[in-house]
């Protein structure tokens, strides 16, 4: 019988009992003096605390499961364990490499007749990932700048900022072609105006794509609207939010726990909060400041650009696969929860700093930037940009984007 078995459990707890019921009946006829009374109640008293110390012992395995087997308490020898890694919520196994691959490309930086050289020009590296949290497969481009390879900054940990486009900006490289992030960047911190930072840009949420078949485990179809997994459809989030009533698919879960984890795996970049920050442009812009307040372990700062704040209403004619009707399973608790503004006003603010940028012209943004900034409560720090006329996409905000990566960039730390 192994340590955890139940019969077991009970014959030692029995021995137990009778050992001490034993103890109490012997002790007077053992009471006498003399070197064979003091050896007797010596007897009684080592089998009396050895039986109900086991028996303790072994209670206390069979709840924490230290030892499920005989062979695990006793053996010493060496066993021939590979340990791989397993996706979590997708039950398979699976490589590094299975999960995340990376890229380098020609993207970053270049001088004019010069050798490419990280060092002076830092790099921009590809990632394709699929979540093991979320099961949601992404694209994302990291941006190293040239301090990441000098010599200098070897035993630093870089802090990051990571990126959302969205709205008419929505595209894979719209930080790297419209907003030229990487070059503007190099000059910024050339110039001492900020300090250097990994910069991970992605799309929102909608260039997300999960398998049509659920993960293993799941049940088919489990996670997925019924038209979509009746024909084999990946759908598509319409949403940064985790929606109820699915077990996996979850956008939320990519961007503050899969990408996070995949950069802090790959790359020599902060691991705490502190060195962490997010930004959003457009519809990309409310998620950023979510997460920044809903995962404020995660990040220590979020920046919406031209960003809305009403939470997204029920979606009528979605992309096939993609979620149809009330997004928030008709609980008005839920619904209430996720909106932010609502947050602001009636519960504790989380510890982060927050800046919200709009066109002075823009109408709702500049308004709900004013109504943010005029909510703001200790521990939260709230912070508005209104810049002249009503720029619509990146590339318009080109030049007013460093004014803000430079806020994001004062507000990490690196390690």
């Amino acid at each position: 019988m192994e340590p955890t078995n139940w019969t077991f459990l009970g014959l030692v707890c029995i021995a137990a009992a009778v050992s001490f019921l034993a103890a109490v009946l012997f002790w007077p006829r053992v009471a006498g003096r003399g070197p064979k009374h003091l050896a007797a109640r010596t007897v009684l008293l080592g089998v009396c605390q050895l039986a109900m110390t086991t028996a303790i012992v072994l209670v206390t395995n069979k709840y924490f499961v230290f030892y499920a087997s005989w062979s695990d308490l006793l053996d010493n020898g060496k066993s021939n364990v590979q340990v791989k890694q397993v996706q979590t919520q997708r039950g398979k196994e699976a490589t590094p490499t299975g999960l995340v691959h990376r890229t380098t490309t020609d993207l970053g930086p270049k001088r004019r007749d010069q050798k490419h050289d990280p060092q002076k020009d830092g790099r921009v590296d590809r990632l394709q990932m699929r979540g093991p949290r979320s099961g949601l497969d992404a694209e994302a481009y990291v941006y190293l700048p040239p301090q990441y390879f000098q010599p200098q900054f070897a035993h630093k940990r870089l802090p990051v900022v990571m990126l959302l486009s969205g709205g008419p900006s929505d595209d894979k490289l719209a930080w790297i072609r419209q907003a030229h992030l990487p070059e503007d960047i190099a000059k910024t911190v050339a110039a001492g105006r900020a300090q250097p930072v990994v910069y991970v840009m992605t799309r929102s949420a909608k260039a997300l794509t999960q398998p049509a078949q659920p993960p293993a485990g799941a049940g088919a179809g489990v996670g997925l609207p019924k038209h979509a997994a009746a024909a084999g459809v990946a759908p598509r989030p319409q949403t940064c939010l985790n929606l109820p009533g699915r077990s996996f698919g979850q956008a939320e879960d990519l961007y503050t726990q899969d990408l996070p984890e995949a950069v802090g795996d790959l790359y020599r970049v902060a691991q705490s909060r502190k060195g962490w920050a997010v930004g959003g442009f457009g519809t990309s812009g409310q998620c950023a400041v979510r997460f920044a307040m809903l995962h404020s372990d995660r990040f220590a700062a979020g920046a919406s650009v031209n960003g809305l704040f009403d939470l997204p209403g029920p979606v009528v004619d979605g992309p096939p696969g993609g979620p149809k009707g009330d997004l928030y399973g008709r609980s008005k608790v839920f619904q209430q929860d996720n909106d932010l503004l609502w947050r602001l006003e009636h519960l504790p603010p989380p510890p982060v700093s927050l800046l919200v940028a709009a066109g002075q012209d823009s109408g709702r943004p500049a308004q709900q930037a004013d109504r943010i900034a005029a909510l703001t409560r200790p521990p939260l720090n709230a912070e508005k940009l209104l810049v002249p006329g009503a720029p619509a996409d990146l590339k318009s905000w080109r030049h007013r984007l460093p004014e803000v990566l430079g806020w994001l960039a004062a507000r990490v730390a690196p390690q």
